[in-house]
């Protein structure tokens, strides 16, 4: 354990306080039966000296534990929150659930688990076993008084666990409604334009507010639960109090202990049970509300992952020249049709493109040949080794995939076209941006390269943030690059930057498949797949393949036909 030193502190801490609270109760107990009844003031001073040294070392010692803790608890905070997040950044694409935001909340659970082990409640936990030593302590000077804390102390913990119960089924549901209604904001916010657009802000509205009637609904129970705890934990308090003042009178009148002796047993028993009454109740809720956030980071957790931690991923120095599909199955969701393809082969240098009608499979053909997804049946192999057996960098570094809608974080033009990419001058920076038709924006904006982007490329138009992936496309030397749609964005003028760039300047040992309905495009291609329902149904030379579709050989409707800009 890398933290031994600090649980060890930590617990010597701990001792010393709680033996310290005891200094208080055998102060009084000195001072009723020996300075009153015969006016020692010499040494009710001393005693003064003496409690008041404790005093101070108990205020040292519990600043002390609480800073110690406080620091390990930031570094633990930091450290997990790193693991968390990284293990959802490696959650598998096809594994990840619809709502986003739901997922996002998921993580965001993790604040309630660190407020319950970084809050107060955990020195209470912590001090909890002391209260034997407390009982022990009064035992030996009321006897058998100290019955009366140690029934309290047993009952007030059965009836934590009774209200756990209670407080946990709905602190569950309000966990689980609060993620989606973090789902329907991050939604809301995304698609505002379109929901503006169509006059759906009602509709929102109203899934919005059932959420928190929802929501309302279950913390209510929640609270009600809290009071009724808080309200009996004080009630059995008290009663512990009256009971030991009334049992201890009988024994004092009886001569069986002291006035004093009664004094010191009513302070240490608020020692045994005040930490119960102070800061169960609320230890119970934050409890309840953790465990579901537990609960919902081990589904996040459950979800595979593209780094599974039993497996060391292949780096091989060098990579094959094929990319080969044996037996491939895919299907979205509970879909019972998706792609199939028996066999595909892919080799260095060629140039393929991909056309079909809307959903036929292009799209997740090219996700499957990225790696991206994983097929449920047969392998995508790269020089012989299947892709998922091959580590993430290693693979990236070979196969460059450009979706159809290509999204931007937060940061700068330069932050978005170097990132995870090794050294990279202006120079080259600046030659892409060319390339794509990016060297406009680039020029004439004050901040350069430097200009800023906002979340999910706010800031951009749709065809700047698909010259900003296309830029980054010809920053990468892969030795496939998979395009989908890389144009439908640009004006013509951009477009034929692009078609030169892939025809012209790209390395001639880079793989190039392409989907697209740009008939210049496919006049650039030398091979042509002809994807419907999720089959190749023709590939061959692209002369050929658009030869036979247009003698209606094949659905004739997959020809890409002439269009503006095309």
């Amino acid at each position: 354990m890398r933290r031994k030193h600090v649980l060890f502190e930590t617990v010597v801490a701990t001792v010393v306080v709680n033996a310290l609270a005891l200094a208080t109760s055998l102060y009084s107990m000195q001072v009723y039966d020996r300075v009153i009844p015969r006016g020692g003031f010499a040494t009710l001073w001393v005693l003064t000296a003496g409690i008041g040294f404790a005093l101070l070392i108990d205020f040292i010692m519990r600043i002390i534990r609480a800073l110690m803790v406080g620091r390990e608890a930031m570094a633990i905070d930091a450290e997990v929150s790193e693991y968390f997040f990284d293990r959802m950044q490696a959650v598998r694409l096809d594994a990840r659930p619809p709502g986003i935001g739901t997922m996002a909340a998921q993580l965001r659970g993790l604040e309630q688990v660190r407020q319950i082990f970084s809050s107060a409640s955990i020195f209470v936990m912590a001090d909890l076993p002391f209260a034997l030593l407390f009982l022990v302590v009064m035992a030996m000077i009321g006897g058998v008084v100290a019955v009366v804390p140690l029934a309290i102390f047993a009952l007030s913990l059965l009836l934590a666990l009774i209200f756990s119960r209670g407080i946990r089924e709905h602190a569950d549901r309000t966990q689980v409604t609060g993620n989606r209604k973090n789902g329907l904001l991050v939604e809301a916010l995304d698609a505002s334009e379109t929901i503006k657009a169509n006059r759906g802000g009602w509709h929102m509205l109203a899934a919005w507010n059932s959420l928190i009637d929802t929501v309302n609904s279950h913390d209510v129970k929640v609270q009600r639960w809290s009071v009724i705890a808080s309200q009996t934990f004080a009630f059995l308090q008290q009663v512990a109090y009256v009971g030991i003042v009334v049992w201890g009178a009988y024994r004092v009148n009886q001569g069986e202990m002291t006035m004093g002796g009664l004094i010191a047993c009513t302070i240490i028993s608020g020692r045994i049970n005040g930490p119960l009454v102070a800061s169960l109740p609320g230890f119970v809720v934050q409890w309840g509300y953790a465990r579901a956030s537990l609960r919902a980071l081990d589904q996040l957790l459950a979800m595979p992952s593209d780094q599974p931690l039993d497996m060391q991923k292949i780096r091989p120095d060098t990579p094959g020249s094929a990319l080969k599909v044996e037996n491939i199955v895919f299907a979205h969701g509970e879909s019972r049709f998706g792609l199939a393809v028996p066999k595909l082969e892919i080799g260095a240098g060629e140039r393929v493109g991909i056309i079909g009608s809307v959903g036929a499979g292009k799209s997740t053909l090219l996700r499957l040949l990225a790696g991206l997804v994983p097929p449920q049946k047969g392998h995508v192999l790269l020089g012989g080794i299947a892709l998922d057996q091959i580590a993430e960098d290693s693979l990236r570094r070979e196969i460059c995939y450009f979706p159809q809608d290509y999204r931007l974080v937060s940061g700068t033009l330069r932050d978005n076209l170097t990132m995870g990419l090794p050294t990279v001058t202006d120079d080259q920076l600046l030659e892409a941006a060319s390339r794509s038709g990016l060297d406009d924006l680039v020029r004439t904006h004050p901040k350069g390269l430097d200009l800023p982007i906002f979340e999910g490329g706010g800031g951009l138009s749709g065809g700047q943030r698909t010259m900003v992936g296309l830029a980054r496309v010809f920053l990468l030397r892969p030795l496939f690059l998979l395009l989908d749609e890389p144009t439908s964005n640009l004006d013509q003028e951009n477009e034929a930057r692009v078609l030169g760039f892939l025809t012209k300047e790209s390395e001639p040992s880079t793989a190039i498949v392409i989907v697209t309905h740009k008939l210049q495009f496919l006049g650039a291609m030398s091979r042509l797949l002809v994807m419907q329902g999720g089959r190749v149904v023709l590939d061959g030379d692209t002369a050929s393949v658009i030869d036979k579709l247009r003698r209606g050989e094949k659905a004739a409707s997959a020809i890409p036909q002439p269009q503006a800009g095309s």
